[in-house]
């Protein structure tokens, strides 16, 4: 019997393998990935999320919105804050 397969997993895990490959400066060294229990809560702007990985000048940061869509996208690390869970105002991830 073959186990059950999670869509949901394997489309957040295609979204980050697309934005790795789409990442604004190749040159910009070595994407580090962060261990899923030291993933800081951030806000991007009025994104509220999670970094999940990083190079020297930019931050991968996952969030859902508010129709609980999954999203992931690069962002310059200077716009990248981290926020305290009392402070976060995102939905689950």
């Amino acid at each position: 019997m073959r186990p059950k397969q999670d869509s949901t997993a394997f489309a957040r895990m295609m979204a980050q393998t697309d934005a790795d490959n789409s990442h604004p400066r190749p040159d910009d060294g070595k994407i580090i990935e962060l261990e899923p229990g030291s993933q800081p809560l951030v806000r991007v702007g009025e994104i509220y999320g999670r970094a999940i990985k990083y190079t020297r000048a930019y931050g991968l940061v996952e969030w859902v919105d508010d129709r609980r869509v999954y999203h992931v996208a690069w962002f310059p690390a200077g716009q990248v804050r981290r926020v305290g869970q009392e402070s976060w105002l995102g939905r689950p991830l």
